[in-house]
Formats: C-alpha cells, sequence, structure tokens
C-alpha cells in the first residue's frame, strides 16, 4: 500500500497518517528571504543582497558596509517608486518593499537636478530613487517638447559625455552638494 503525502495541518505541523508530528518543525520555521537590488550615492554599482523578512534599515546599512562602503549611518534608504526614504524604525516589507526591488543609500533626501536645453535652463528636487527616464518626462513636460523631438533627445552629465541609461537611479550618479547638472542632447552625437 502506498503511503499518502504528508499534508500540512495546522500551524505547519505535518499530518500523516491521521496524526500530527512537529518533529519534522521542530525549532523556528525557516524565515523567508528577500532578495534586494541595493544602490549607493554616486556609485554606478548594483550590488544585489538577500535579507530576512523582518529585516530594516539598519540591516540595509550593515549589509552596505559588509559590501565595502564606508559608514552609512547618516544615509537615508530610498525604495523604487517611493519619495521619501523609509521609517528606520519599521521592517521593510511592512512599508512595502517587495522581493527584486531597488533600494539606494543616500545621505541627501532631495537631489536638486538642473536640465538644460538650448540656454533654457529647469530646476527640481528629485528622489534619489528617480530615474533618468523620469526626469527627462518632467523636463520634456516642462519646456512643453514633442513626444517626437523627445525620442530623439537624451540626458547627458553636463560638461562630460556621459549618458546614464533611462533606468539609472539619479542617486547613483556623482552630485555635489545633493546637485546634479544635465544637458538635453540630440541622441545622435555629429561627429566633426
Amino acid at each position: 500500500m502506498r503511503k499518502p503525502f504528508p499534508v500540512l495541518g495546522f500551524a505547519g505541523l505535518a499530518l500523516s497518517d491521521g496524526h500530527f508530528s512537529a518533529a519534522r518543525f521542530q525549532g523556528n520555521n525557516p524565515m523567508t528571504k528577500v532578495t534586494l537590488f541595493l544602490q549607493f550615492e554616486g556609485d554606478p554599482r548594483v550590488e544585489l543582497a538577500e535579507f530576512d523578512e523582518k529585516a530594516g534599515t539598519k540591516d540595509v546599512r550593515a549589509k552596505a558596509v559588509e559590501l565595502g562602503f564606508a559608514n552609512l549611518s547618516d544615509t537615508s534608504v530610498f525604495a523604487e517608486g517611493r519619495e521619501d526614504p523609509l521609517d528606520d524604525k519599521h521592517p521593510l516589507q511592512s512599508q512595502g518593499v517587495g522581493n527584486k526591488q531597488r533600494l539606494c543609500l543616500h545621505r541627501c533626501k532631495k537631489i536638486h537636478v538642473t536640465v538644460d536645453f538650448a540656454g533654457d535652463g529647469k530646476q527640481h528636487p528629485f528622489s534619489p530613487v528617480a530615474t533618468i527616464a523620469e526626469v527627462k518626462a518632467w523636463f520634456v513636460d516642462k519646456i512643453a517638447m514633442s513626444a517626437a523631438d523627445a525620442t530623439e533627445h537624451v540626458l547627458q552629465i553636463s560638461g562630460t559625455k556621459e549618458r546614464p541609461s533611462p533606468d539609472t537611479m539619479i542617486g547613483s550618479l556623482k552630485s555635489v552638494d545633493c546637485r546634479i547638472e544635465l544637458s538635453l542632447v540630440p541622441l545622435k552625437r555629429v561627429e566633426g
């Protein structure tokens, strides 16, 4: 006679042949893990890190130090898609942070971004987790550029030839005093 598969009963106890058994589940049940992508102020690297479900911002900072970053006690932890920093008093998951989400550690609560196009400059404060695509969309709207023209332009760090990809968090770019300057430039470079 074939033995039935164990069925989980109340509170995770194994039910086999009609009898509950806690032997297999002694001790604490293993915690669920969450994997997060970490980014840091002024650093283009993206680090993959695993945390327990009850982890908080203190654990994120400790992991950052473990990964070789300087003491980050004066930084805030920002979650992708959120304007404000995460609360240090509550676990990440209770604040809506999910598996495979991106976090950015940054000392600035806002980064003052100035974008220039043909002498027309606009400034706006953004969260460190705002992306280049979000900044571009904001600026294109502010200068009333057509969607067709916007597709032919990209953001470039002023004074350089560096063109961050649209999904780059602005917090991972080098800023001075929580400020960064970008230029909207033609997608195709004209070589002379």
